[in-house]
């Protein structure tokens, strides 16, 4: 009897993990050290690129100056809050992942704007992590012949949009692609050791990475329902729980908080612009957090959708796999591709769909449920959708890729005896060939910023240098106890320290504005309606492209109305 007892007592040995995934496509030789040296030569490319497109500038995306601004609120103790308003306590509708990580930075080296090239080096370093990471995925957890899954590394890295995100911003883009590409990695090992018993230890680190993925970035939303559905699709039901609880004790704090602080009627009239309006609100404006465009209706939706997904189809993809065709050398720029053009990115988005179709017939992972569910967050926004794609830029490479061999697979089943490496010289020449075209992109920014004709330099660095003499008059001239209301307001108190507000829309603001006080205020661009600014005062005019100016209103008591 106490033999059988020790016997029951004895614990379960636990289930072995699974195997990883076998390879869709049988991979040729692969000599070690010819894959060594080509990833070290990207990673020395890597760091010359970024090394040469770093500059100065900084808020003129307007949302990187509020990032930075709320870095060092929470770096100097000041709590998460609006300082620049002339009202204390207003809190931001940013969730806090990136600017409490910023934050780390800006204690190591408080003085602005010195310390610009080292805030950038936190979405520098994540945009290294991510092509390292996405060639592990990629090969490992997508058994991808190596140099394939190297290539869309690469692409990643060397991405034009990323690029120029990580050294003429400090935006979150690049920061959260690292964790999104983190997160379906966790995703992928509950699966594979879903028959194990430490299968709850990745479920709880999904669950902290989609978290901080979420806080980074609210459009992770649709990562955070694309893991979810899929852990409950593999039956991992205990891992799905964990998972979700996990996010709900992390990110559920933050959006209980908000709600219950969200700033009231009264505060958002007073700093007005999209960093007081909730996502709730600025779903509705035709564009996302510019009051002045106006709001849409729910019948408006489906045209909303269709436009962006003509945008999509029709110029952003084009631009994943030929950059230079479709993406002026200056952000924002569009070229004039014409018909020509849209047909090429069309089909190369049916390919895309293809490669998709064929993926998901193969095997469906968290990244076939995560991607067209955060597409469907892009499609509904009223944004520019070639920048809230690009955390999705290494799938759409994969997915093309796919379309590729899928279409070999049907030739060699047509016209030849099926071969499972069929497609793998098309993938492999694809792949590298998108990596020059987005280097030869990198190339033509970098020549034009080094330009050593002064005119023909970037005009995104000229805007810097006239903010720059702008705001330097106004810290040196302006009294201090003045409140401004500037188109960056966030960028103008970080060089001056002056109390500011919105000015998105003085005809409507002007009452809020004769109670604050409020004395000038900034423009930039040609006098859209030049009876409105002939009534006062031009205190300085900034000699340059962008026209800068800064005008004084007069005395509340007794200045004209705005518009009349």
């Amino acid at each position: 009897m106490a033999k059988r007892a020790n016997a029951r007592s004895k614990p379960e040995k636990a289930a072995p993990p699974a195997p990883p995934p076998q390879p869709e496509i049988p991979p040729p030789r692969t000599r070690p050290w010819l894959l060594i040296g080509l990833s070290a030569a990207l990673i020395a490319l890597f760091l010359i690129v970024y090394w040469l497109r770093l500059d100065r500038v900084v808020g003129l995306v307007v949302d990187d100056a509020w990032y930075t601004l709320l870095a060092k609120t929470l770096a100097t103790g000041q709590g998460y809050t609006i300082v620049n308003s002339p009202t204390s306590g207003i809190l931001p509708l940013y969730p806090p992942g990136f600017p409490a990580l910023l934050s780390i930075f800006y204690r190591v080296y408080p003085t602005f704007p010195d310390n610009i090239w080292l805030l950038k080096s936190v979405s520098i370093a994540a945009m290294l992590g991510s092509g390292l990471v996405c060639f592990y995925y990629f090969s490992r957890r997508r058994a991808m012949p190596r140099y394939v899954a190297l290539g869309i590394a690469a692409t990643t890295a060397f991405d034009p949009g990323l690029v120029f995100l990580a050294t003429s911003t400090v935006m979150s883009d690049c920061v959260f692609t690292l964790w999104q590409m983190l997160t379906l990695i966790a995703a992928e090992k509950c699966v594979q050791h879903k028959a194990a018993r430490t299968v709850w230890r990745y479920a709880l680190l999904c669950g902290v990475i989609a978290s901080v993925a979420f806080l980074t970035r609210p459009m992770a939303l649709g990562l955070l329902a694309g893991v979810g559905l899929y852990l409950l699709k593999e039956r991992l039901f205990r891992a799905a729980i964990i998972y979700a609880a996990t996010i709900a004790l992390l990110a559920g704090p933050w959006m209980i908080y908000s709600r219950l602080h969200a700033p009231t009627s009264e505060q958002q009239a007073e700093q007005g612009g999209h960093i007081v309006y909730p996502y709730t609100t600025q779903f509705w404006q035709r564009q996302a957090g510019q009051v002045s465009s106006g709001t849409i209706s729910a019948n408006e939706i489906p045209e909303r959708v269709w436009q962006n997904f003509s945008e999509i189809t029709k110029h952003d993809i084009g631009a994943v796999a030929f950059y230079s065709f479709y993406r002026g050398i200056e952000p924002r720029d569009l070229v004039r591709i014409g018909e020509g053009g849209r047909n090429i990115s069309i089909l190369l988005s049916l390919l895309l769909l293809l490669g998709f179709i064929a993926t998901v017939r193969a095997r469906t992972t968290a990244a076939e449920l995560a991607v067209p569910l955060s597409l469907v967050v892009t499609l509904l926004w009223g944004w520019a959708q070639d920048r809230l794609i690009l955390p999705l830029v290494p799938f759409f490479v994969f997915y093309m890729l796919m379309g590729l061999r899928a279409i070999a697979q049907l030739y060699r089943k047509l016209y030849g005896e099926p071969k499972p490496q069929a497609g793998l010289g098309a993938m492999t020449v694809a792949v590298w060939l998108i990596v020059v075209s987005s280097l030869y992109a990198n190339l033509q920014f970098i020549q034009r910023k080094y330009d050593p004709t002064p005119e023909y330099r970037l005009r995104w660095i000229m805007a810097c240098d006239e903010s720059e003499t702008l705001m330097k008059y106004i810290g040196e001239n302006v009294p201090k106890d003045a409140i401004i209301a500037a188109q960056n307001p966030a960028l103008v108190h970080l060089y001056t320290g002056h109390k500011t507000i919105s000015s998105d829309d003085p005809a409507g603001s002007w009452e809020t504005w004769n109670k604050l006080g409020v004395r000038y205020l900034t423009l930039t661009g040609l006098p859209s309606s030049p009876n409105n600014e002939s009534k006062y005062r031009t205190v300085h005019r900034v000699n340059g492209m962008y026209h800068l100016r800064l005008l004084d209103l007069g005395e509340p008591s007794s200045r004209p109305a705005w518009g009349k």
